[in-house]
């Protein structure tokens, strides 16, 4: 269980940096005007790859705590 709970904070700290960084701001903000580049497609799948990671972590403890 510690295992996961580490994991789980470093999944959580990866999406902070990433959200964060300049190309997630650029992402975010860019579908608010209209503005698509497959940049910003590559940067919003990373986003959700990373959140998901945390979904399923989170999942996974509370599952072994019930």
């Amino acid at each position: 269980m510690d295992d996961l709970r580490i994991e789980l904070q470093r999944a959580r700290d990866e999406l902070t940096a990433h959200r964060a960084s300049w190309a997630y701001a650029f992402a975010m903000g860019a579908s608010r005007h209209g503005g698509e580049h497959p940049t910003h497609w590559l940067t919003r799948a990373r986003t959700e790859e990373l959140e998901g990671r945390c979904r399923d972590l989170e999942a996974r403890i509370a599952e072994q705590e019930s």
